[in-house]
């Protein structure tokens, strides 16, 4: 006995990530790589950067020859250089993690859930904060506007999204 039914089963089709956003997560995706491997190098290399910058300041070693030939322009060079490295150890452990948190939220908007937004705007936003706790506050500057209009218009950018699409 063969057993025969005509079964109209309608499957959700999943919905689409519309083209916008995923040009934004891709770009947020490269800028949370990129920046946590460069802030994980810079914690876990940090002691021996600082020695390095010292041999550096100073003309000493591999720097001596280039010391001699730059004269005044040395100490001008290694005195931007050396700013990095100045803001101490934590700055980049916790920047690290809040570019990984970032990339968690994008992941998760990657896949259309809104609460990836809200990781995602927390962690850049405390980005901000830490930067000008641990960088302005030590080596001085003015305020990071630049910053500041980059994180706005990618959260502004994310947000539209965040109501359309997003679950």
């Amino acid at each position: 006995m063969e057993y025969q039914g005509n079964y109209n089963i309608m499957q959700e089709e999943p919905e689409r990530r519309p083209e916008m956003l995923t040009v934004l997560c891709i770009l947020s995706f490269i800028n949370a790589v990129y920046n946590g491997i460069a802030n994980f190098i810079s914690f876990a290399f940090y002691d021996s950067f600082v020695a390095l910058l010292g041999q550096m300041r100073n003309g000493e070693g591999m720097f001596e020859e280039m010391a001699e030939q730059m004269g005044d322009n040395w100490d001008t060079m290694t005195d931007a250089v050396s700013l990095a490295f100045s803001v101490g150890r934590g700055y980049y452990l916790i920047e690290m993690l809040l570019f990984v948190a970032s990339f968690i939220g994008v992941f998760m908007m990657w896949r259309m859930l809104k609460k990836g937004f809200h990781v995602y705007a927390i962690s850049q936003i405390l980005m901000l904060i830490t930067t000008s706790i641990f960088v302005i506050s030590k080596v001085g500057g003015g305020f990071p506007l630049g910053s500041v209009l980059w994180t706005v218009f990618f959260i502004l950018m994310y947000l539209g999204h965040y109501k359309k699409v997003m679950k």
